[in-house]
């Protein structure tokens, strides 16, 4: 076999055990994969609707922080360029 032969293979091999582990987090089969496939799509759309309703109130909780001090620091850069256009 040729270096590159090899390298897709290797390629292969990795892309199919890191699906392998993501089918595995949302807790699907194979079998299920194949018989059930709109019920398996519902699955993993529920598990990332999941995580977008999980993340987002603590994504709107840290940003009533960290929007303003952003701003803050950030007021003198800003005005500079406000006086710049001038």
């Amino acid at each position: 076999m040729s270096k590159s032969t090899l390298h897709i293979i290797w390629k292969l091999l990795i892309a199919s055990l890191l699906v392998g582990l993501a089918l595995d987090f949302f807790n699907i089969s194979p079998t299920d994969l194949i018989h059930d496939i709109p019920a398996t799509m519902g699955k993993i759309y529920d598990v990332i609707i999941g995580v977008f309703e999980w993340g987002g109130k603590y994504v709107l909780l840290g940003a009533i922080i960290v929007v303003p001090v952003w701003i803050f620091m950030n007021l003198g850069r800003i005005k500079g360029q406000f006086k710049s256009k001038d």
